[in-house]
């Protein structure tokens, strides 16, 4: 034992230095190998500690500070690299794994000692039975063991154990260890599921646009941190043609004030706007108009007989609800094909014989002014025939990190919008067959059949018959932020129960 005076000397309780000559064992016990710390740590050059989720080393320099928490749970964001400040800026807060190491203090040597880790879950919200492979938690890799056991080195510190995090967001998780023939165990954590992304508002210089406070409270329910990054603005002179029209043009009992129109005919323009920003790798791209109209293409024939000149209004039938003229036309010319008639009389209509005035009874709404030469409609009527290119309005899109959102002042449609696009951006609402396992394919999931464009969500919509959809029938009225249409009487600015799931299980590493 220690006390004897004619022994040599042992090391002291922490392995490092000796009994002094003469101790007993009551003052020199005898110290069995023990765990005495489970830190967080992080690779930069030397390797320190991370405090926060776990406690400062007794041996190792702190090298940064966790501050990012829900409640009691710091967010782990998994959809973010380490590594994208470099590698002396790491962020042990990014990615799936979190990294960790053990250390053991007793008598007699340390090296070869092993150290089992393991975990408990709690579940995020709606997480799925059967969680499996790559989306799963464990350590070493995704999908990896429940348990895993490290070996101390001669100072007795395990090597890094990576834990890596599930893709389900909300999930928490909360880290133990001891030494593996038994002992007390410490703990670590907890460290809960998160995904981070930005978004860049780009508008023109006199459109005043709010941050989207609901969307950033929508994603913020699902465990997702929505972020403002610098904003961009164009002026009148800066866009390009066919960029501003005339309030009243473009919605009936608009103004005189020029309003932003961004779609198919100029979106690319906007599309170059975008900052490429490293540090902010999954960045959405709000280009915020005051509509969002698309060139479709030619109308039908219309023929009208024209009584005076200039003509009482025509209507134009577009076949949808969501379509209109305006002049300049989007793209290219108005007139496509154009021409008057009076008996063997004839002439040809252009893009100048066309009137788009104020107060129109509708948006597909014009007048004929027809040119001279042509005979006076008063004596006798003149037979106009028409085919327009037009256009349809929309209240946003997404083509992946770009966006076009629309905003006129309607808070709740701005915001319904906002979450609706980067909704798709991140894969909803998914088809049936493209869903992620081990996810049900999504009960309310429909087409453009019946309505919008791409894939919906009809969580309490109303069918209701509309001979314009391929269908026949159309959804009205839905609840979930990914129905087709802007509904802020009936938009909860919620994603429903049923699309919850589906973007919990996203990593949401890339905006598609």
């Amino acid at each position: 034992m220690c006390g004897s005076g004619d022994k040599p000397p042992r090391p002291s309780a922490n392995g490092a230095g000796t009994c002094p000559p003469g101790a007993t064992t009551q003052t020199c016990p005898l110290k069995k190998p023990h765990l005495v710390e489970l830190i967080e740590v992080v690779a930069r050059s030397p390797l320190g500690t991370v405090v926060g989720a776990g406690a400062a080393s007794g041996r190792l320099p702190t090298k940064t500070t966790r501050t990012d928490k829900n409640g009691a749970a710091y967010q782990q964001f998994i959809n973010l690299g380490k590594d994208i400040d470099g590698a002396d800026k790491r962020h042990p807060e990014y990615g799936r794994p979190v990294e960790l190491r053990a250390r053991v203090e007793g008598e007699g040597s340390l090296a070869g000692l092993g150290v089992r880790f393991r975990f408990v879950l709690t579940k995020g919200a709606k997480r799925p039975d059967g969680l499996a492979g790559a989306p799963q938690e464990g350590f070493g890799s995704a999908g990896g063991g429940d348990t895993t056991t490290a070996s101390t080195d001669a100072e007795g510190w395990t090597e890094t154990v990576q834990f890596h995090l599930s893709q389900y967001a909300g999930d928490q998780y909360e880290v133990y260890a001891r030494l593996a023939d038994g002992g007390a165990e410490k703990s670590i954590g907890k460290f809960e599921v998160w995904r981070r992304f930005w978004y860049q508002i780009t508008r023109s210089d006199t459109h005043a646009v709010p941050a989207p406070a609901q969307s950033i409270a929508a994603y913020k329910a699902l465990a997702a941190d929505m972020r403002a990054a610098d904003e961009v603005t164009f002026t009148q002179a800066s866009a390009p043609a066919s960029t501003f029209y005339p309030g009243w043009m473009v919605r009936t009992g608009g103004g005189d004030g020029a309003e932003s129109v961004i779609g198919g005919h100029n979106r690319s323009e906007f599309y170059k706007l975008y900052k490429d920003e490293p540090g902010k790798p999954v960045k959405g791209h709000l280009i915020i108009c005051h509509h969002q109209w698309d060139p479709i293409g030619v109308s039908d024939l219309v023929t009208a007989q024209v009584a005076t000149n200039p003509s009482a209004e025509i209507t134009v039938d577009l076949k949808a609800w969501n379509a209109g003229l305006v002049k300049p036309a989007l793209s290219g010319s108005l007139v496509a094909l154009g021409q008057w008639s009076q008996g063997a009389a004839s002439g040809a209509l252009g893009d100048d014989d066309i009137q788009i005035v104020k107060g129109r009874s509708g948006l597909n709404c014009i007048k004929v002014r027809l040119p001279a030469g042509a005979p006076d409609p008063s004596v006798a009527p003149v037979t106009v025939k028409l085919k327009l290119n037009y256009g349809k309005y929309y209240a946003g899109e997404s083509n992946g990190h770009h966006m076009l959102i629309v905003y006129r002042g309607e808070s709740a449609n701005f915001n319904q919008v906002v979450s609706h696009e980067f909704g798709h951006g991140f894969g909803q609402t998914p088809r049936p067959g493209s869903e992620l396992a081990p996810l049900p394919a999504h009960a309310h999931q429909y087409d453009n059949a019946h309505g919008g464009q791409g894939s919906h969500c009809s969580t309490e919509a109303t069918e209701v018959v509309d001979p314009t959809m391929t269908s026949g029938k159309r959804w009205t009225n839905g609840s979930c932020i990914m129905f087709h249409q802007v509904n802020p009487g009936g938009c909860k600015q919620l994603f429903c129960a049923t699309c919850e799931p589906h973007l919990r299980l996203q990593s949401m590493a890339a905006l598609t």
